[in-house]
């Protein structure tokens, strides 16, 4: 027994490095330690050419496992140069979908579109029990990902070992398994890393068996001959450092190491402080009489206007000490302060590595932050608190900065001039307890002249405030919460009508060409978009706002406000992106499915009950666990990574949605954006697919994130959906949905407009081409008493 050195080939598939959670196990040597079954690296399809993977890794390696991925085995710029591998080299092989796949066609089968398509969805498999798959039951559920499969007529080097069969014809075999008569090469055409697959952990532990005997043998074919694995054997440095798993959570976690701890007050420039203000007025009274305005440089309100549980407990008021944007078309941050700009840097790196650095060198390591249990509040696990910090958005496009493999194009895209990211300092926050009406200050406090952050700004005027200006502020608000005028601000202000720059007929086009992509294994999910514009020169964005909050409160409601380039976002997301607590654990918690509420509570129930069960809806919310899933090995340990309860359906003001949280893990969401939700899968193909369906439209603040970031080290990002941005007098609404191959045409145009009208309602909805006005005719009402329906586990087949 031993440590089995093994290189994952990574096809930059979505759900890859969910292996890992596969390759947990530990082994108890003779003097009673104990030491890890595999040491384990992932590296690209194409970061290495042949010659040098050949003669550098693969004298290294004992097994090779060969990841999903879209594509088809037989194009090179798909599958690299692992045909040669898998016909050249006598190493045991794993293959994975795509990797199984290629096995077969590297060794003359044919590959064919599977009669049955099926994406999340679980299959009933049924298998010989030997090799990769001795000791397993007959008849186990593995989760399939694919459009295209291996005919069940094999070449005679290769032998079927598993199946499942077409629901359309129970006579007929569907491969699902195959391995190599001589050598120790097997394939699993479902994904046995699938939160939904059974007996995932048995497959790996029976691959590692093989790979022991083969090397404990010396073979003619084996050109290295036998060869020991050693107790505590790791891959050579060389390999670790291409190890893009590694590469890529490097400066994330570079960049959170003060997580978790206190910093030494003694020596920080800043620290923060806290006042209670006692209960006072509603939050938006608060927010016009003593936020809104007093700041030439931005103002935020992180609304928890529907409060759905502790982690939505909590609503932020704040004004700016300075603001921050970012155009990743000039690669520049700019700087803000008292309305103009004091400061503009064009980045040699990206924005993403430019903030975490300024985050951590010039906040973190300067602020000593108050300790959770000094926050008057009991904090769940996974749930973040806001003391100060940076509050704003980072834009959809940001995705060409943090999906490895994706780069800003030179031509062929929409060019503007709206920041891809805004954010505001906040050094002064207001925090209101929506479960006991409690009113919370925090500051952030110089301890004397020396003021970094305002120095790496070259700030006007100091960041954060002496000790007698923060008494001032407390006791000025304290007087101000028993005079506020009630209320200031005038009636709601109706939105003006949306056009639509898609009509059903182009909608459904782009759907078409979807799931045309979608057939020939191009991906497995996309979530396409459209968007609504319109005008409004005279309209009070906060007014807006104010009506949009009372017709669809949601548990991440938002009102931001940039002056520097005139943008204010009207947000009321329901959808968490991820979070990050005190103590690094972080949870994601993204929502597929969509139905309106219905005022009838037996048809309502009908829709709940449909949502809950629909097999389309549950596919794509499975692809989308298992997608997050993959994304938070960039930056977390795998054993840390839980999903507690896969499925549940969540009722808002006016939409049911389906949502699988996730928890616990750590870091950052530059190495899960964009929100895997607002993309499909694999990831980077499916971004890259959707930029044509999309015809090279920018979605801008739309499908990107909104939140803050604390001094603390904690983080609290939505997803931007459900949201309008006003820039200057155009306002801007994104919706859309995910396509998959089960998706049918009329009802994704229907679900955009329910989620389009949840934010217009009783306004306008225009077709650009065919001049209708598009407006669901059924009422869309509160079930005042929601209910959850949990899934733990479901078959998706």
């Amino acid at each position: 027994m031993g440590t089995v050195k093994v290189l994952i080939i990574d096809h930059y598939d979505s759900y890859t490095n969910n292996i890992l959670q596969l390759l947990q196990g530990s082994q108890t040597g003779q003097d009673g330690s104990t030491y890890p079954e595999w040491s384990v690296a992932v590296v690209r399809f194409d970061q290495f050419d042949w010659d040098t993977f050949k003669t550098e890794l693969l004298p290294s390696l004992d097994a090779i496992i060969l990841s999903p991925g879209p594509g088809t085995p037989e194009r090179e710029s798909d599958f690299g140069f692992n045909s040669r591998l898998i016909k050249e080299v006598d190493i045991p092989i794993l293959g994975i979908c795509l990797g199984h796949q290629g096995i077969g066609t590297s060794l003359g089968a044919t590959i064919i579109n599977t009669p049955n398509i099926k994406h999340g969805q679980t299959a009933e498999i049924h298998h010989k029990a030997i090799g990769v798959l001795r000791d397993l039951p007959q008849r186990f559920w593995g989760v399939r990902y694919n459009s295209l499969v291996l005919d069940i007529e094999l070449p005679p080097e290769l032998e079927a070992t598993a199946w499942t069969y077409d629901p359309e014809d129970s006579s007929r075999k569907v491969l699902m398994g195959l391995q190599h008569r001589r050598r120790p090469i097997f394939g699993t055409q479902w994904h046995p890393e699938s939160v939904c697959s059974e007996h995932g952990a048995k497959i790996l532990s029976n691959f590692r068996d093989i790979v022991l005997s083969y090397w404990a043998t010396s073979r003619p074919a084996n050109q290295w001959t036998s060869r020991s694995i050693l107790p505590n054997a790791t891959l050579p440095s060389h390999i670790l450092n291409a190890d893009v798993l590694l590469d890529e959570a490097h400066h994330s976690f570079e960049s959170t190491t003060l997580r978790g701890v206190s910093v030494d007050g003694q020596n920080t420039p800043y620290y923060v402080a806290s006042a209670s203000l006692g209960k006072g007025p509603k939050p938006e009274l608060v927010f016009q009489s003593l936020i809104r305005g007093s700041s030439a440089d931005g103002e935020a309100w992180l609304d928890s206007a529907k409060v759905r549980d502790s982690h939505s407990r909590n609503s932020y008021l704040a004004s700016a000490a300075f603001s921050l944007s970012y155009s990743i078309e000039l690669g520049t941050v700019s700087v803000h302060q008292g309305g103009r700009i004091t400061k503009s840097e064009r980045l040699r790196g990206t924005y993403w590595h430019w903030l975490d650095h300024f985050q951590h060198e010039l906040v973190l390591k300067n602020t000593q932050a108050i300790l959770p249990e000094s926050l008057n509040q009991d904090a769940e696990v996974g749930q973040p608190l806001l003391q100060v910090g940076f509050i704003g958005y980072f834009g959809y496009e940001l995705k060409w900065e943090s999906l490895p493999g994706h780069r800003y194009p030179d031509a062929e895209v929409e060019r503007h001039d709206r920041p891809d990211s805004q954010l505001i300092f906040a050094d002064r926050v207001l925090r209101l307890d929506n479960y006991t009406g409690e009113w919370t200050l925090f500051g952030l406090i110089r301890r004397g002249e020396h003021d970094p952050i305002g120095q790496a700004i070259e700030a006007t005027s100091a960041i954060g405030l002496d000790e007698d200006e923060f008494a001032d502020l407390v006791s000025r608000f304290r007087d101000s919460f028993d005079g506020l005028p009630s209320p200031p601000y005038g009636q709601p202000h109706p939105l003006p009508e949306f056009v639509a720059l898609d009509n059903q007929d182009s909608y459904t086009s782009s759907i078409v060409q979807a799931k045309k992509a979608i057939s020939e294994g191009e991906t497995y999910e996309l979530t396409l978009t459209t968007k609504f514009l319109a005008k409004s020169p005279d309209a009070d964005p906060f007014a807006l706002y104010l009506d949009l909050r009372g017709r669809n409160p949601a548990p991440y409601s938002a009102f931001l406000h940039f002056p520097a380039h005139d943008t204010t976002i009207l947000s009321s997301s329901p959808e968490r992106f991820i979070s990050i607590d005190r103590n690094g654990v972080a949870e994601m918690k993204p929502i597929k499915g969509t139905l309106a509420v219905s005022s009838d509570p037996e048809e309502d129930l009908r829709r709940r009950n449909k949502l809950a069960t629909d097999v389309k809806e549950l596919a794509e919310n499975l692809m989308i666990v298992d997608l997050i899933r993959s994304d938070l090995h960039n930056v977390s340990p795998s054993s840390s990574i839980k999903v507690p309860k896969l499925l549940h359906v969540e009722t808002y003001q006016t939409v049911h949605q389906v949502s699988p949280p996730l928890a616990p893990a750590e870091q950052v969401d530059e190495r899960c954006f964009p929100p895997g939700s607002m993309t499909g899968a694999p990831k980077l193909r499916s971004v890259q697919i959707l930029e044509q369906l999309e015809q090279q439209r920018r979605r801008g603040v739309y499908s990107g994130s909104l939140g803050y970031v604390c001094v603390s080290g904690t983080v609290d990002q939505s997803v931007v959906i459900r949201t309008i941005v006003k820039t200057g007098d155009e306002l801007e609404l994104g919706a859309g949905g995910a396509i998959t191959w089960l998706s049918e045409s009329e009802k994704e145009w229907e679900e955009v407009m329910v989620k389009a009208n949840a934010v217009a309602r009783r306004q306008a909805l225009s077709s650009r081409t065919l001049g209708l006005r598009l407006i669901m005719s059924r009422d869309i009402t509160l079930l005042s008493a929601p209910r959850l329906v949990v899934l733990e586990r479901p078959r998706i087949s």
